[in-house]
């Protein structure tokens, strides 16, 4: 699963972040670094967020909840939560 193909062409859009997740995003990257050695950036994390959404919207509704019924972005990271610590568990 990949964020984005280098075919694909990237547009530019604002994104409000609170001082809490921007600190998070940078922390995130900073681990990246430490452990790989690759340099990471913030607009490269929340794609990849965004292409795990992209996937979990595609999964079984049996499975995990859809994404289009969610009313609000905390329900988004509640259901997006839940499948992954489903994924977690299924491969245990």
């Amino acid at each position: 699963m990949s964020a984005s193909t280098p075919s694909e062409r990237l547009y530019r859009y604002n994104v409000l972040f609170t001082d809490s997740e921007s600190a998070w995003l940078d922390q995130l990257a900073e681990e990246i670094h430490a452990a790989t050695g690759a340099k990471i950036s913030r607009s490269e994390i929340v794609r990849a967020a965004i292409a795990g959404l992209r996937e979990l919207h595609r999964l079984d509704p049996a499975t995990v909840p859809k994404l289009n019924q969610c009313k609000s972005g905390a329900e988004l990271a509640a259901v997006a939560y839940l499948a992954a610590r489903h994924a977690a568990s299924a491969k245990r």
